[in-house]
């Protein structure tokens, strides 16, 4: 199951990609695009093939990990901006996009890279678990999780409010699954205090906040969509 699950992830992150070019074709919502199709190239570059063949055009020092980080910055920042503005919590549009959010994304950026280039990271290994662990490549992936969780911390009172609310089933069941994809995410930032008998946890918290998150945001798009063509009658 735990080596499916990338591969699952990956499918569900297509699929909703897929679903959305007519929509993108015609220029509605292309943000919902390009946020699901840099979902799936963050998850095909967080699985082992395709990470090594990437890594190996770009010279076999782990560069694609950088990248990845990176991608995911981005992913986040569009995702938080989005669903912040779809669930109309304007703190959290203010914590993410604001003065404060943009400042803590500079700083997280600026530090991912600065330190990458200070380590050792020859030998192309998916998330670098083939270097020799250090305090430099524990903060390296510290910085890698906490501004993914910074974003759902945001996120999280706002959508809460829409599962209690008395909006349509669909939108609710949505939005629950969203926010159990953030919660996911925001609990992985205790990974340092895993045993390592419990390290498999790790691929399974990350790619099941993908997939929840995925999922979730599919069936908010789908709810609106639905109430859209209701109005129109």
């Amino acid at each position: 199951m735990t080596a499916a699950l990338p591969w699952l992830t990956l499918i569900v992150c297509v699929a909703m990609t897929a679903v959305r070019i007519p929509s993108a074709i015609r220029g509605r919502n292309r943000t919902m695009f390009f946020l699901f199709a840099l979902l799936s190239a963050d998850i095909l570059l967080s699985i082992k093939e395709p990470y090594l063949a990437i890594d190996a055009v770009l010279g076999g020092f782990n560069l694609a990990n950088l990248l990845l980080r990176f991608m995911l910055y981005g992913t986040f920042l569009l995702l938080g901006v989005k669903t912040a503005a779809a669930f109309g919590s304007e703190a959290g549009l203010r914590a993410i996009r604001g003065p404060v959010g943009l400042a803590v994304l500079g700083l997280v950026a600026a530090l991912t890279a600065w330190i990458f280039f200070t380590m050792d990271t020859r030998g192309s290994s998916v998330g670098l678990s083939g270097l020799h662990q250090n305090a430099a490549l524990e903060s390296y992936a510290a910085l890698g999780r906490f501004y993914p969780g910074y974003v759902a911390v945001c996120l999280l009172p706002g959508i809460w409010k829409a599962v209690r609310s008395s909006a349509p089933t669909l939108l609710r069941i949505a939005s629950a699954t969203l926010f159990t994809g953030l919660v996911l995410l925001v609990l992985t930032q205790g990974f340092p205090l895993l045993p390592d008998g419990a390290s498999w946890l790790r691929p399974v918290l990350n790619y099941s906040a993908a997939l929840a998150s995925a999922l979730g945001m599919g069936g908010i798009w789908l709810s609106k969509s639905l109430a859209r063509r209701t109005a129109r009658g």
